[in-house]
């Protein structure tokens, strides 16, 4: 039908799909109903996708902060044993990077890997580096013919295919976490904020992204599609200078009733994504944004307890757990968090409480300013006695006002 092509053109310019029946038999697409065309048009969330909403983003740093608490590996009696694959894990990069990386990996997928690069004189992993989990596999890649499984298909080497290559299992270090994955479960919430993001954005840069153009004269030659795209582009050019653009009079332009951002409440579908993303996360409403309630006081020092207790508690004890098992660290030994700066009170407090731990006699001031942070004190010598300076000799005058011999002063 004459028209036709133009029309296609336009929905296209429009990031809409091209029309599949008559211009006359179908009017065009409710605005709301292309929102739910481009939620269904998303697909599996990835990971990109993820990061690209606010909430999720913000979630994410979140519990990554986890990876700035240093770890470090003590014994039965407590005491801190210095181990160097805790001092440096991978030689190309911090342990901030390494474990950011773990962590998200965690949030994102429920598990990550770390690949054993070095090992010590006593066979433990002192160097590791961490691998995508995409990367690791239990079979081998597509049409690798090196490798000779027994008839069962068990490969008796123990092998785990990392970046295409085979590496014994015992260098693959598998962290796991106690909570399911954020893409899996979380991937409607996600779906939908990304969905709402792309129809704000799609107000923002045309507020009325359903009107179309027909021939004024239907028997008319619609034109190449050459200078149907130099008209369009003409009137999306002056449609952002001057709001409303030119129509030339071999166009009509029609405009379609449609409801507006806040029709739709937008905003509000928004904060609702948000919402549910702070749910599935285990985020308090008001770390992306969202003001639900109204907050009870607690210092510092509580909300960060209850941060730990409430969202990273699950993946310090799978990073935790995972580097004190037996083929990571040795036996009697066991990696932990260092929270003592993380939780660290106000100045005040501290002092309040090393005055009552020295009374008590738990620590001495010694003790208190090495958790401090605070040089040892310098051990300052007795002052001596000023020695007896002989003084010198004054003259006497008699009471007569007769000048006497000059004496020592007594």
């Amino acid at each position: 039908m004459p028209g036709m092509a133009l029309v296609d053109r336009v929905r296209a310019v429009f990031g809409m799909s091209p029309r599949r029946v008559e211009f006359s038999e179908s009017a065009p697409k409710p605005i709301d109903d292309l929102i739910q065309e481009i939620y269904d048009s998303i697909g599996r969330v990835s990971r990109a996708d993820a990061l690209s909403v606010p909430a999720v983003k913000r979630g994410r740093d979140l519990v990554c902060a986890v990876a700035t608490l240093p770890l470090e590996t003590v014994d039965r009696n407590r005491r801190i044993i210095d181990v160097p694959l805790l001092e440096q894990l991978d030689d190309n990069t911090t342990n901030v990077a390494v474990l950011a990386m773990v962590i998200e990996d965690l949030l994102f997928e429920s598990v990550s890997y770390l690949l054993v690069t070095a090992r010590d004189e006593d066979d433990f992993p002192e160097k590791v580096r961490h691998v995508d989990v995409s990367s690791v596999s239990t079979r081998p890649p597509t049409g690798m013919t090196d490798h000779h499984p027994l008839p069962s298909g068990i490969d008796p080497r123990e092998l785990i295919w990392v970046e295409g290559k085979p590496v014994s299992k015992r260098d693959v270090k598998r962290f796991d976490s106690p909570n399911s994955p954020l893409l899996r479960d979380g991937s409607r919430a996600i779906k939908r904020a990304v969905a709402l993001d792309k129809a704000a954005e799609l107000f923002a840069d045309n507020p009325r992204p359903q009107d179309f153009f027909t021939p004024a004269d239907p028997s008319a030659d619609p034109g190449d599609d050459e200078e149907i795209s130099e008209a369009l582009t003409r009137w999306s050019f002056w449609r952002r200078k001057r709001v409303t653009g030119y129509v030339p009079a071999s166009l009509k332009y029609n405009q379609v009733q449609q409801p507006t951002p806040v029709d739709l409440q937008l905003v509000q579908l928004q904060e609702r994504a948000a919402l549910d993303i702070a749910v599935a996360i285990g985020l308090n409403p008001n770390d992306v944004g969202v003001n639900v309630t109204t907050r009870t006081y607690a210092n510092i020092v509580d909300e960060r307890q209850n941060r730990i207790n409430d969202l990273l508690s699950p993946y310090m004890a799978a990073i935790t757990q995972r580097l004190s098992m037996g083929d990571i660290t040795r036996p009697g030994q066991k990696v932990r968090f260092d929270l003592d700066d993380f939780l660290r009170a106000d100045p005040k407090t501290r002092a309040e409480v090393a005055q009552m731990q020295i009374a008590m006699g738990v620590t001495d001031a010694a003790e208190v300013r090495e958790n401090e942070g605070l040089p040892p004190r310098a051990i300052q010598a007795p002052a001596a006695a000023p020695s007896a300076a002989p003084l010198a000799p004054r003259r006497v005058t008699s009471t007569l006002g007769v000048p006497a011999r000059e004496t020592e002063a007594a």
